[in-house]
């Protein structure tokens, strides 16, 4: 897949969306508008797909079906495995199986009650903790990072949606309108309005956002290290063996 995809750094991405989760598109990637109320967000929901729900203790599958077509219908067919064969079973859908529905969104509210950034969440393992520590700080000063990002032309206002912006930025060439010294400056200055949001929380958790800092200064990532390492001749298992260290 490496020598295939060269040019891609992310392949998260690909894999969602060419999987049966990417049959409705509302399922996978950016929201590319925001959410206005409550209502506004119920509406969303309404088109995202479920695929799975529970009865009896079985987990049962079935092809992906937007939840408003779900609930109006009488029975739907799915699947479930047991004693090493599949066995078709007919359901009833209940209102109550919304706690089944399993958007991949890149940020999601969780059946939990927890909010998943699955957009970063593939880190090497010595650096896990980064992710959870830059949203947190990034949540604790978020009507600055607002104010930033909507007067940034670095990146934002070029006429591109959130979706169009992360196809760009998976792969291992910035997009022509990018110049990388303000893009790494951005960087820097979204980085800094993290520690200063996980500072004021007095728990000692912005020194977890030194490694992001390292990559800003040495200009990389994890994904650019690994591509470096696989075509200067390293052994893919290597490579492995190296982005889990602890």
């Amino acid at each position: 897949m490496l020598d295939e995809q060269e040019d891609i750094l992310c392949c998260r991405d690909m894999f969602w969306e060419n999987s049966t989760h990417g049959i409705n598109p509302h399922n996978i990637g950016m929201y590319d508008r925001c959410f206005t109320d409550i209502d506004d967000m119920l509406d969303y929901i309404e088109i995202t797909s479920i695929y799975c729900v529970e009865r009896d203790g079985r987990y049962i599958n079935f092809a992906p079906v937007p939840i408003s077509e779900y609930l109006n219908k009488s029975s739907v067919q799915g699947e479930y495995y047991e004693n090493g064969e599949y066995k078709s079973i007919d359901i009833i859908p209940s209102i109550e199986d919304l706690a089944y529905l399993r958007t991949f969104k890149f940020e999601d509210l969780t059946f939990r009650g927890t909010v998943e950034f699955r957009s970063v969440c593939c880190q090497p393992v010595k650096d896990s903790m980064t992710v959870a520590a830059f949203h947190i700080g990034l949540m604790e000063n978020l009507n600055k990072l607002t104010e930033l990002l909507d007067k940034d032309r670095t990146i934002y206002h070029h006429g591109y949606s959130a979706s169009e912006l992360r196809k760009m930025f998976v792969k291992n060439r910035l997009p022509d309108f990018v110049d990388a010294e303000k893009l790494y400056l951005l960087a820097r200055q979204i980085l800094d309005i993290a520690y200063e949001g996980l500072s004021s929380r007095m728990l000692n958790e912005e020194k977890l956002l030194l490694p992001l800092y390292k990559r800003i200064e040495l200009r990389t990532n994890p994904a650019r290290d690994m591509l470096d390492l696989r075509n200067e001749g390293m052994d893919l298992e290597d490579i492995i063996k190296k982005y889990g260290t602890i």
